[in-house]
């Protein structure tokens, strides 16, 4: 049984309301920061398709209240739904507003607040204004109810309706091209581009590439990867990553995880966009291009083999105590040193401490505090509570557990027999009291 942790393993984003942070949560200079800025009028299917794009911004967006699943509506969560009707976000009030959610429920509305991605938020839970949601933080698999709406202030709104077919709901709003004419718009070379970025920021341009998949050939560094559906365009040694959409349209769609479809070229109508010091270019439209004639267009092969540039897979090499001591101390915290630099958001309700006798049922620490320093390459866990003598206690590192280069965890053959999902399980015995 996987048992989530303080360090949540789902990504999920939450949109905290504005208007009403005085009567959600005393001031603070983290609620401060948010003022004067304006909010961005987005949709619900934007949020759900690059939500990262909008983390702790205002936004103001609209859509139906509906009830949530159980365990969120007793938290007072419910969900704002799109014009699809299947993308979703949960949304709440602050835990001091006096305001009722249920009134509201079948109702278009419009929401103004701070959209968060939980996933970039270091233990959400004790967050400035995210500690006034409660229920923000799921203790279990939710599923797809990845996104969350914190409301300071909602009004109602016009209804909005849609003429998309039940059929046609779970993949039309990432694969509809929007009205656009290219021909119009500045053809940008991709190598000036990438050149000098900052040039064309704010404006909507047309740029030629190969595509290249999710990086499949090395291109650029997974690490600025910013959402699964990501990829890259090039043309000889100039490329960017494309988010917003996926590298599909009319009559076509590529699979990123596929060389077989990166034969073809691209043009991608959308606008360059810069986030912590890389430029990428969010799109509007994609669509399948001819074959250009210059043949120094054609992408640059790299020198090496993404095996042999990305080296061997991260393993457990020491950890402390030692994997199978006994007589551990009851107060003891635990440390696991890893064979190369990992990337710390993967530990996120991905670490976990059971006693070797769980019965599944709630969580003997719920106050897990897990800290990764990359100085060193150490994990270290702190249960926050004294353990239990003379019992054999697991310490589990889930397979999501990634280095810094994208590669998982090495896999323990036994790790499965304690749980599908572990990759890694050190097991100890706790001293006599």
């Amino acid at each position: 049984m996987v048992r989530w942790t303080s360090l949540g393993k789902m990504s999920t984003f939450v949109l905290a309301p504005l208007a009403l942070l005085s009567a959600a949560a005393p001031a603070t200079a983290q609620d401060n920061r948010y003022m004067g800025q304006d909010p961005a009028r987005v949709s619900v299917e934007e949020l759900v398709r690059t939500g990262m794009m909008y983390n702790e911004r205002p936004v103001i967006v609209r859509g139906e209240l509906n009830y949530s699943d159980n365990i969120d509506t007793d938290n007072s969560i419910y969900e704002l739904r799109g014009k699809d009707s299947l993308r979703t976000i949960r949304v709440a009030l602050g835990a001091r507003s006096f305001e009722d959610l249920r009134f509201k429920i079948g109702n278009q509305v419009q929401i103004t607040g701070v959209f968060f991605d939980l996933s970039s938020v270091n233990m959400p839970e004790r967050h400035p204004l995210l500690r006034y949601f409660p229920g923000v933080v799921r203790q279990d698999n939710f599923g797809d109810k990845n996104f969350f709406i914190a409301i300071m202030s909602i009004a109602d709104a016009e209804p909005i309706e849609s003429d998309l077919k039940p059929e046609d709901m779970s993949e039309t709003p990432d694969i509809v091209d929007p009205d656009i004419d290219a021909s119009g718009l500045t053809q940008v070379d991709l190598r000036e581009l990438v050149k000098d970025p900052s040039a064309f920021v704010g404006k909507e341009i047309s740029v030629l590439g190969k595509f290249r998949g999710s990086n499949l050939y090395g291109d650029l560094s997974i690490r600025d990867k910013r959402t699964p559906r990501d990829f890259v365009i090039k043309v000889a040694d100039a490329a960017i990553w494309v988010t917003g959409r996926r590298p599909r349209g009319k009559d076509f769609r590529l699979d990123p995880d596929k060389r077989r479809d990166t034969g073809e070229w691209l043009r991608i109508v959308g606008e360059p966009w810069e986030f912590e010091g890389t430029y990428y270019l969010k799109a509007i439209k994609v669509e399948l291009a001819e074959d250009p004639e210059d043949p120094d267009l054609e992408p640059v092969k790299v020198a090496l083999d993404e095996e042999e540039e990305a080296g061997p897979p991260p393993e457990v090499a020491f950890s402390l105590p030692i994997d199978g001591d006994r007589g551990v101390a009851l107060d003891t915290e635990f440390q696991v040193q890893f064979s190369k630099p990992m990337k710390a958001q993967s530990f996120h309700r991905n670490v976990d401490l059971l006693y070797g006798d769980d019965d599944g049922f709630g969580n003997p620490f719920p106050d897990l505090e897990v800290l990764y320093d990359d100085t060193n390459r150490t994990l270290t866990v702190r249960p926050h509570k004294e353990l239990e003598p003379d019992k054999e206690i697991r310490l589990i590192l889930y397979d999501a557990i990634e280095d810094d280069e994208g590669q998982k965890l090495v896999v323990q053959p036994s790790a499965a027999e304690v749980d599908p999902a572990a990759a890694v399980v050190l097991t100890f015995t706790t001293a006599r009291s």
